[in-house]
């Protein structure tokens, strides 16, 4: 990420938020000039993904979101629009967070929230047209000053500021309608107008596919491939969406899969890339992981197909280092025929002898399975589990078969409770 150097007009260094009990919205100021400033330059640009401690965005056209995953990131002047889940993210485990002056545009209303789960500090900044627009909790809150939503002037927290640093690090999405994702939530963005296709392989790379009704399935088989704001129905006994050995970067986002009482696995990732905003169902399995470097976040997997003998998983790792599985909501169970399928993470039946490593399981909800999770013990080197919730529809229990590698700590806790699974 290229770093620009910050305008040192009206920053505050550092700041702290102090809370002894709920949170407070503060009474509105008589007038409020919020959003990026009249006469800046903004110069566009994609989704951006921030992992450089430091990094300043200033004066940027961002359509798409932006995903804090970084300290002391400041995103000023800037207007993001996004008709996806979050349009600003900050995880949960950063310091200092700030976006000023800043305009963030929801193409989605009943979908896209503003800046989420609290962490971070915002002035001057516009929020419009959000579901929800700064989000906050008192385990994880947020600071807001001289800022508006839909044109009303808003603040939150205003009198708690200090001399320190921002709150300690997020819990992670909340339980509920209001934290995971839903089919509310993911799948195609509400608006988006679908031209009809059959199946596609692609081997362009860097092609974008985008507000597609794909009657088929789509094989990914170049790099920087975009999947986006599509439907893609088939019942193929395969797999809805492949990700090729060896392809890098492929970005699947907003999109829905319906494998219409298949047999088949949603997304097959033998090559990288990133699935977010998903909504897949009607699959023997949700998805299948044969590969490094993947990432499954804010995706909803549910109403899995039961087939006579089935293994049904909604995510199955059977190898791959460096995998995240952040923000999901992975449903195994299956309340119209009070089903808990086989489990919400299946790791096992490994290929070949290189053992799993640096798995990161955090902030999901998972219900169902035999366990919900299957730990893959003797086949995982190292993973960590953290700020999952865990629904009661298993048949044996939340989880069995941890490795000995695996980090799991009192953040796990069974859904809408600070109770721990284990």
């Amino acid at each position: 990420m290229k770093r620009v150097p910050m305008r040192a007009t009206h920053i505050l260094a550092a700041v702290a938020v102090a809370l002894g009990g709920a949170i407070t919205v503060a009474a509105p100021a008589a007038a409020v000039t919020a959003g990026v400033p009249d006469g800046t330059t903004l110069t566009p640009s994609g989704s951006l993904t921030i992992t450089e401690d430091g990094t300043v965005i200033d004066g940027l056209d961002v359509h798409g979101n932006i995903h804090i995953k970084a300290d002391d990131v400041t995103i000023m002047n800037t207007r993001v629009t996004y008709g996806g889940n979050h349009s600003i993210r900050v995880d949960s485990d950063v310091e200092n967070a700030q976006i000023l002056h800043s305009t963030v545009n929801c193409e989605n209303p009943k979908k896209t929230n503003g800046i989420t789960f609290g962490n971070y500090y915002a002035e001057g900044v516009a929020i419009e047209g959000c579901r929800h627009d700064f989000m906050s909790s008192e385990k994880s809150p947020a600071v807001v000053v001289d800022s508006t939503v839909d044109g009303v002037p808003y603040e939150l927290n205003a009198g708690q500021l200090g001399e320190s640093v921002l709150p300690e690090p997020a819990p992670g999405p909340e339980s509920g309608r209001d934290g995971f994702p839903t089919a509310e939530t993911t799948g195609v963005p509400d608006g988006v107008r679908l031209t009809d296709s059959g199946g596609l392989t692609i081997t362009e790379p860097g092609t974008v596919v985008e507000g597609m009704h794909i009657r088929g399935t789509v094989t990914i088989a170049a790099d920087d491939v975009t999947i986006r704001n599509s439907l893609i129905e088939t019942g193929t006994p395969q797999y809805p969406v492949k990700v090729e050995k060896g392809v890098t970067g492929a970005l699947i986002e907003n999109v829905e899969i319906d494998n219409q009482d298949g047999t088949g696995i949603g997304v097959f990732f033998k090559g990288a890339g990133t699935l977010r905003g998903a909504d897949i169902h009607s699959a023997e399995d949700g998805i299948r992981i044969e590969a490094d470097n993947v990432t499954v976040e804010d995706t909803y997997i549910h109403d899995l197909f039961r087939q006579p003998g089935g293994h049904h998983d909604a995510l199955q790792i059977r190898k791959g280092d460096n995998i995240t599985i952040r923000g999901n909501n992975f449903q195994a169970y299956r309340a119209a025929t009070d089903d808990p399928m086989n489990a919400a993470i299946q790791i096992g039946s490994l290929l070949g002898d290189d053992p799993i490593s640096n798995l990161v399981v955090e902030d999901n909800l998972f219900n169902g399975g035999n366990f919900t999770i299957n730990g893959g013990k003797g086949i995982v080197d190292s993973a960590r589990y953290s700020r999952n919730q865990f629904g009661p529809n298993y048949r044996y229990g939340a989880v069995g078969n941890l490795a000995d590698a695996s980090r799991w700590d009192d953040s796990n806790v069974w859904q809408g409770t600070d109770t721990p699974v284990r």
